[in-house]
């Protein structure tokens, strides 16, 4: 009599067969094809981070990894000098998914210009060199250009100096949007008013 169960026609065919699944799952699986994007920027020549690791400055062609694990996220940060900074994020949906599902083969940031503000500077008596906190940035009278910043508030130190004359000195500091609705705002002018040698008051 046959035994019954599988016969070695079987056990030979089964071996196959899980050695072929066994080949599909790792073509699929470990050795996925980098997935190759272009990266823009309106204006050009912006730097890129990937997961906050630099990978180039638009426009570019970079290929990108599929990241191990499940439900990955990918976060894009484009930066450049007075611009103001942009993200973009693309998160893994459904266990399964692959970075060339979540991330388009083009993606095109457009940046914005950090707002300008302008500060006509003078002093009396005319021709006194100012600084800002350290450096010299004109000699009055003349029109500073102060750009927006994207963080902590900052400290404006102006100094005013002319030969034969007592520095001027005006700090305006910044600060952050108050629950009253206040926002902190540039002067649209600074004057310095400068005494003489004579004029300093006794130590």
């Amino acid at each position: 009599m046959e035994r019954e169960g599988m016969t070695p026609e079987k056990s030979r065919r089964y071996c196959r067969v899980a050695a072929l699944i066994a080949m599909l799952s790792i073509s699929f699986g470990c050795g996925q094809k980098p997935h190759l994007v272009h990266i823009s920027s309106d204006p050009s020549g912006a730097v890129v981070f990937l997961n906050d690791k630099v990978i180039g400055e638009t426009p570019f062609d970079t290929s990108i990894e599929q990241r191990k694990g499940d439900y990955n996220i990918y976060t894009f940060k484009v930066l450049k000098e007075e611009y103001k900074p942009v993200r973009k994020a693309f998160k893994e949906q459904l266990y399964h998914e692959k970075v060339s599902d979540i991330i388009p083969e083009k993606l095109h940031f457009i940046l914005k210009e950090r707002e300008k503000y302008l500060i006509a500077i003078t002093s009396a008596p005319s021709g006194a060199v100012v600084a800002l906190n350290g450096e010299v940035i004109g000699e009055t009278p003349f029109t500073a250009t102060i750009r927006e910043r994207i963080g902590n508030p900052r400290t404006f130190d102006f100094v005013a100096v002319k030969e034969g004359y007592t520095q001027g000195r005006t700090v305006l500091r910044e600060f952050a949007p108050q629950e009253n609705g206040a926002v902190f705002e540039f002067p649209e002018t600074l004057h310095f008013e400068l005494g003489g040698d004579a004029e300093r008051k006794p130590q």
